[in-house]
């Protein structure tokens, strides 16, 4: 495990990265607001169906596939966006890991919740202040391997990692289809 102080420096650079991520996951939830405005007219039933489909076929993928195949972008963050610093370079790659756009998302609890936010009429701020924690949340995953330490980490992941990717998808499709039920049944 690293030094306190190397923790410590790492811990900073954590900070832009993790304020990135919130302003990249809001922006993210702003986009799903307006395409959420765009399905208001079709009748709520609808709607709920529509989401409890999503959940389903989107599970399904993921536990039948062995590597999730949904849309999404398969290389990593550029280099270049550390350019201007460290700082300013963790704020940028924290956006853009934030929006869940340029980044490798290995599981479909992502799209099962952005299904579920484009399709429930929520309120337009609710619907950025999930995105916002969204990409807040994915930040989590960077402390905790700084806070950790890379053998540790490294060892849970490598023993762990589908099944997680898995189980989030499982959470996440019971928790919409338990909001979309009454919808559905009503």
């Amino acid at each position: 495990m690293a030094s306190v102080r190397g923790q410590v420096s790492r811990l900073h650079l954590w900070v832009p990265f993790a304020a990135g991520g919130l302003l990249g996951g809001a922006s993210t939830g702003l986009v799903l607001a307006v395409l959420s405005g765009l399905t208001s007219p079709l009748p709520g039933r609808a709607r709920a169906i529509a989401v409890l489909g999503a959940a389903v076929v989107l599970t399904a993928l993921d536990l039948w596939q062995h590597r999730l195949r949904l849309p999404q972008r398969g290389t990593l963050i550029p280099q270049t966006v550390f350019a201007a610093g460290l700082p300013r370079g963790f704020l940028r790659f924290g956006f853009e890991y934030g929006t869940g756009v340029r980044t490798l998302i290995p599981s479909a609890a992502s799209y099962i919740l952005a299904a579920a936010l484009v399709l429930t009429g929520l309120p337009w701020w609710q619907t950025v202040l999930v995105g916002a924690v969204f990409g807040f949340s994915r930040t989590l995953a960077v402390l905790q391997y700084l806070l950790m330490g890379t053998d540790d980490w490294a060892a849970f992941l490598s023993a762990h990692t589908r099944v997680l990717e898995r189980l989030g998808s499982l959470v996440a499709a019971g928790l919409v289809s338990a909001a979309a039920l009454p919808a559905v049944l009503g």
